[in-house]
């Protein structure tokens, strides 16, 4: 047996100390008898014999010793000169032989010509890589098509020095790995000029299905789709049988092909072939038995390259896959629900905005109980996160109630856990002393709150200006830190207290209007109850959507900005700078981002705002540049005003027709009637100052993690928001490498996005709810929900999941959406009616909707799935009901 080479067939997973996990790898799957391309491992002995013989073992402790691990540039200057004294000394004589002899026996193995030698890959496999506490992958070099001894030897040098790059040193000083106990092999493995070349998930990485799995798949060499030169193929298979599930083929216009002086080379492809699929069924059914074959021998889900070439299937490599999370745990005891949250957080969120909102929402609970004066519970928690979602934890609410009577503990119940739900006509009555009490201190705060509101938002603002004149690039990481706290748990708490609490007050409100305009409308007074709170001037959010409609007007007088609105380029904005006339609309642009800058894309602090990035705000633009006058939010507002009043007239008419009505009634229900419309208007008012927060809250965090980008702690700034709010606290204290656990965190998001978190878990179950929230009733091609705006229309359905689809809605079609929240207001001056699967009268798109005068019913269980793109509807805001046209499938 040679010194310092093993053959694959000579190697086994018990072998990393001597050839790395890569090595050990492709040798256990040879014995195994998988198809594995022929090949030998330069053994980590031949490694440690190289820097010994040369000094070079000496020398690396002196150029590493006084080395600045967060300083980039020092680290990228030692360990450069690291790597300089590998490429200056010859392979020592002895080894080299060794090398050479293996190599020509690969080449007879191969059935190469006498005197030719074999294309080989020559890869880095280090002692700690492809393990499963690991993710050593790629730290180190890997070189294709490589022809000749001469050249094998030179790049066995090159790949023992990609141990010492900068990248590789960090790594190993942040993760507390011993630089003399990692040592490095090579694999010289023969290629194969694959037709087709990928990568195999034997679990499916983005679901955490281990019942799935997943081929990605392109032409030529795999290196196009690891560089990410070219967008794959994706297939998932049933592990089960190999069952084709779904597919995704995508245009492969590049291919990486070997050249024959050695070295790979960029191609195109034909036109007639970007477009095929790489792999019929047959192919994928035998790579899936491969792949299950290979689970099978290590008994983890695991990550395998592959070729195909002339019929056949070879495996390249395959490693375990170090970031599948495991199924979140759920709550062992006591009921958590997710309904009041929907219409706030309607997408999954990151670690880092899940851990200010649950401490944040937990205040607010409380806030609300103390106002109310009941005691919260102790040792119990008010709010949780699962599948990246926010859940109410009912038993948390129920338990501070339990003084009330059952009826209205279960009353109040509902209206704390689901304050947008159904709104019931009138409220039972408990005329004990304690729920007397916090009824009055319901209408104390009903009546003082709209008094406070200015004082308590110009103090917000006040505390919001100096958060963003904050120069926080002298501060440090903990100055940083202390002000994200202070900003999210200080000045935000303080204004966002009110929302749950003022929201809860309005339900209670809407149902007492409820019962008493039964008593004089009958049928008709969920209507009437409807179109009393609209047309209610003030709500931030239709002055946004006014403004934008003002910014398109000026637009469409200004034929050269209409004309890029219409393009719309990715480039519009340097577009536009290049004319007097754009130049002249981005002064307007601008003082609208000054003011709705801070506007969310998305919920959450992942997402660039419109002021970073104002892609939507030129999409809604171009949305309006040819609607009809008449839906002008202006002109709207006049109307649903002048409606509201006259309705006000009649109501008050008929409750005045008798002595009690107008010495008693009326005078009440006025009251309530304008607390209410004022406290609706303000619901949107929380939220759109909420939004001011995500800015600076932003910017401090990229700040923190631009820093840690370059410590290595992290990959790349945005990584952070994967990180908790304790976590990024820690890291101030004590830095340390996170990139497993970001890794981990972005899968478990992307899953969470793939799949529909359940409304409710009780006792550590998912519950599945027919119809939510009431809604979702069927009879007769009718499907019944909730009125959220009055009016009836007919439409072709546009189905709208998120703001990704929001330009695909054209005038005048019936909106079905999962939800809406504000960023999806300016499409209600699009949209003809609105179908939502969740929310209520108090919900955001009812609110919007009825500003708009757009006919909406809301909880309408599954719409998205009941509904389909172009099928004829009627909505009934009236009613709450939605026809499905005769002829039409339902």
């Amino acid at each position: 047996m040679s010194t310092y080479i093993r053959s694959f067939p000579q190697i086994g997973v018990g072998d990393i100390a001597l050839v790395g996990g890569k090595g050990a790898n492709l040798g256990e799957m040879t014995q195994a008898g998988l198809p594995i391309p022929p090949g030998f491992c330069i053994t980590t002995d031949a490694y440690r014999a190289f820097i010994e013989s040369t000094g070079i073992h000496a020398a690396i402790p002196e150029l590493l010793a006084p080395i600045r691990i967060d300083d980039p540039e020092d680290v990228e200057i030692r360990t450069g000169k690291i790597r300089e004294l590998f490429l200056q000394h010859p392979v020592p004589e002895e080894i080299a032989e060794e090398i050479v002899a293996a190599n020509h026996h690969l080449s007879a193995e191969m059935a190469t010509e006498p005197g030719n030698s074999v294309p080989v890959a020559v890869r880095s496999s280090a002692t700690a890589e492809d393990l499963p506490s690991a993710s050593f992958a790629g730290q180190q070099d890997t070189y294709l098509n490589i022809r000749g001894d001469a050249q094998l030897l030179e790049y066995v040098q090159r790949c023992w020095a990609s141990l010492w790059t900068a990248r590789a040193v960090t790594y190993r000083v942040n993760h507390d790995f011993d630089h003399d106990r990692v040592g490095l092999s090579v694999v010289v493995q023969a290629m194969i000029e694959s037709a087709v070349s990928g990568i195999l998930f034997t679990a499916n990485p983005v679901s955490g299905n281990r019942g799935e799995m997943v081929v990605n798949a392109s032409w030529g060499l795999g290196e196009a789709i690891v560089s990410g030169l070219v967008t794959p193929d994706t297939f998932t298979l049933s592990k089960e049988d190999g069952a084709v599930t779904s597919r995704e083929i995508a245009a492969k216009d590049l291919a990486i092909e070997y050249r024959q002086e050695g070295g790979t080379v960029e191609i195109s492809v034909s036109e007639e072939r970007r477009n095929l699929p790489t792999l019929s069924d047959e192919q994928l059914g035998q790579l899936g038995a491969l792949g299950r074959q290979i689970e099978a021998h290590y008994g983890a889900p695991m990550d395998i390259e592959w070729g195909y070439v002339r019929g056949r299937f070879y495996i390249l490599q395959a490693r375990a896959i170090t970031t599948l999370s495991k199924t979140p745990a759920l709550p062992a005891t006591g009921e958590y629900n997710r309904t009041m949250f929907l219409d706030i957080f309607p997408d999954p969120v990151t670690p880092a905005f899940s851990s200010a909102v649950q401490p944040l929402f937990h205040a607010m609970v409380d806030f609300t109980l103390h106002t109310w004066g009941l005691r919260s519970p102790h040792d119990v928690p008010a709010v949780g996160v699962y599948y990246n979602q926010i859940y109410l934890h009912s038993e948390y609410v129920a338990e501070a109630l339990q003084g009330f009577s059952p009826a209205f503990r279960e009353q109040v119940l509902a209206q704390l856990v689901n304050p947008f739900g159904r709104h019931e006509r009138g409220i039972k009555a408990d005329l004990s002393p304690g729920s007397l009490k916090t009824m009055a201190r319901m209408f104390r705060f009903m009546i003082d709150f709209p008094r406070q509101l200015p004082g308590i938002v110009g103090r917000f603002h006040q505390e919001m200006a100096e958060f963003n004149q904050l120069d926080i690039e002298p501060m440090s990481d903990r100055e940083i830190f202390s002000r994200i706290r202070e900003l999210v748990f200080g000045t935000l708490s303080r204004l966002i207290n009110y929302d749950y609490l003022m929201i809860a007050l309005i339900r209670l409100t809407y149902q007492m209007l409820g019962g008493w305009l039964h008593r004089y409308f009958g049928d008709e007074s969920e209507e009437v109850r409807t179109k009393l709170v609209s047309g209610v001037t003030g709500n931030v959010t239709m002055e946004t959507n006014t403004r934008l409609w003002d910014l398109a007007e000026i637009a469409k007088g200004l034929p050269a900005v209409r004309a890029e609105l219409r393009a719309g380029t990715i480039d519009i904005r340097s577009r536009l700078e290049q004319t007097e006339e754009g130049r002249a609309f981005l002064v307007e642009f601008d003082r609208f981002l000054k003011e709705y800058g801070h506007r969310e894309f998305r919920m959450d602090i992942l997402y660039p705002t419109w002021g970073e990035d104002p892609t939507p705000v030129f999409g809604f633009l171009r949305s309006y540049l040819d609607l009809d006058p008449k839906a002008s939010p202006h002109h709207q507002q006049e109307r649903l005003a002048q409606q509201r009043q006259e309705l006000a007239r009649t109501v008050e008419a008929r409750v005045k027709q008798d002595l009690v009505g107008r010495l008693a009634l009326w005078p009440i229900f006025h009251r309530i009637l304008t607390e209410t419309q004022a406290h609706t208007r303000e619901r949107d008012t929380m939220h759109f100052e909420f939004t001011r927060v995500i800015p600076p809250f932003r910017r401090m965090l990229l700040e923190l993690g631009r820093r840690w980008t370059v410590q290595h702690l992290i990959d790349e700034p945005e990584d952070i928001f994967f990180l908790t709010l304790d976590e990024i606290d820690e890291l101030t204290l004590s830095p340390h490498p996170m990139m497993d656990k970001v890794k981990v965190r972005r899968a478990e998001l992307e899953r969470s996005r793939l799949r529909p978190a359940p409304w409710i878990l009780r006792d550590g179950q998912e519950v599945v709810l027919a119809r939510p929230d009431d809604g979702g009733e069927r009879v007769d091609g009718q499907y019944r929900g909730i009125a959220g705006s009055p009016g009836v229309v007919t439409g072709s359905v546009r189905l709208i999941h998120g703001p990704e689809e929001f330009d695909k809605l054209e005038k005048g079609e019936i909106m079905v959406a999962p939800g809406t929240n504000p960023v999806w207001t300016p499409l209600f001056a699009v949209a003809g009616g609105l179908i939502t699967e969740v929310g209520g009268i108090l919900s955001h798109g009812a609110i919007v909707a009825r500003e708009y005068g757009t006919p909406a019913v809301m909880a309408v269980a599954d719409a998205t799935k009941l509904f389909h793109d172009g099928q004829r509807v009627t909505v009934d805001g009236d009613k709450g009901i939605v026809y499905v046209e005769q002829g039409e499938p339902t």
